[in-house]
């Protein structure tokens, strides 16, 4: 048996040894940037999830959030009903997996494809977003009476179109469209036929409109209460209009 003084000796030579050469700690995992922007506006919340986009974080925080601070309030104003509240805390989030969709509203969510508004950033993705906020702030299916596909899509697509982007003139009606024009072909189409209703016959019909879908007791019959003439006979005014337009 070694003396024990030798014994320690060598334990404390080899423990300074593994000391000496032991393997630094790996590092942390760096923090991964948080996908949420959370901004607080008057009533309002908005929520905007760009993890699946982070290079489209910064137009979202800049231009996308303007846009929506500024229109999804005005949204509300105009459309307006009794015992009738919107949302206060709507959410937009990008997706990688819509195909070839822009954009889709459900509930108080607003899915964006991101490789659509990559592409679009200059172009339609602000219109697209206010199109999509006005089916969130429309409420529709409380009632009995479903609402036809080509006013719930005419309504956003006027808004857009003849009051946040009039200048891109994106619903007019021209040579290459009047053949196939009808007041229910739905987007941009009927967005135009509502126009010329509100221009020619009732100012206040937008408001009207939205109100008996939203409590789901639209018939044709409105167009009849609202401007004294029947839906089929503004269709047909609306279009020869056009035609006497496009002829001069």
């Amino acid at each position: 048996m070694l003396p024990k003084s030798i014994t320690l000796a060598s334990v404390l030579s080899v423990l300074a040894t593994s000391t000496l050469h032991a393997e630094p700690d790996p590092p942390a995992p760096a923090a991964k940037p948080e996908s949420k922007t959370i901004i607080h506006e008057g009533k309002y919340t908005y929520i905007f999830d760009s993890g699946t986009a982070p290079d489209l974080k910064e137009w979202q925080n800049t231009e996308f959030a303007a846009v929506v601070k500024e229109w999804y309030p005005k949204l509300n104003t105009m459309l307006p009903s009794n015992g009738y509240n919107a949302a206060t805390t709507v959410s937009f989030r990008f997706r990688d997996d819509m195909k070839g969709t822009p954009a889709w509203a459900a509930g108080t969510e607003i899915s964006l494809n991101a490789p659509w508004f990559r592409n679009n950033l200059k172009g339609e993705a602000r219109g697209c977003v206010v199109h999509e906020m006005v089916h969130i702030v429309q409420g529709y299916g409380r009632g009995k009476n479903p609402t036809p596909g080509w006013i719930t899509e005419g309504i956003p697509d006027y808004i857009r179109w003849f009051l946040y982007e009039p200048q891109t003139k994106g619903a007019e009606i021209t040579r290459g469209n009047l053949g196939s024009a009808k007041y229910d072909a739905s987007y941009r189409i009927s967005a135009n036929f509502i126009d010329w209703v509100i221009r020619t016959k009732d100012k206040d019909l937008l408001a009207k409109l939205n109100e008996v879908c939203r409590e789901g007791k639209y018939t044709e019959n409105f167009w009849k209460e609202r401007t004294r003439t029947s839906l089929q006979e503004l269709g047909e005014e609306w279009k020869k209009a056009n035609e006497e337009r496009l002829a001069k």
